[in-house]
């Protein structure tokens, strides 16, 4: 049995850093950011091919 997910929710808080927090997060932030964006090409290339197959 699959589980389809059509929908994805991100909650979030933003917090104020102090500029060497900054520059410590960058690298992390790029990191989830490239996640985030092939994840979501992942799923626009999924419902793309859902489409095709009807």
């Amino acid at each position: 049995m699959s589980i389809e997910i059509k929908q994805l929710l991100i909650k979030s808080n933003i917090v104020q850093r102090t500029e060497n927090e900054d520059l410590e997060l960058s690298e992390e932030h790029r990191l989830l950011k490239e996640e985030m964006l092939a994840e979501c090409r992942r799923l626009i290339i999924d419902i793309l091919q859902e489409k095709g197959d009807r």
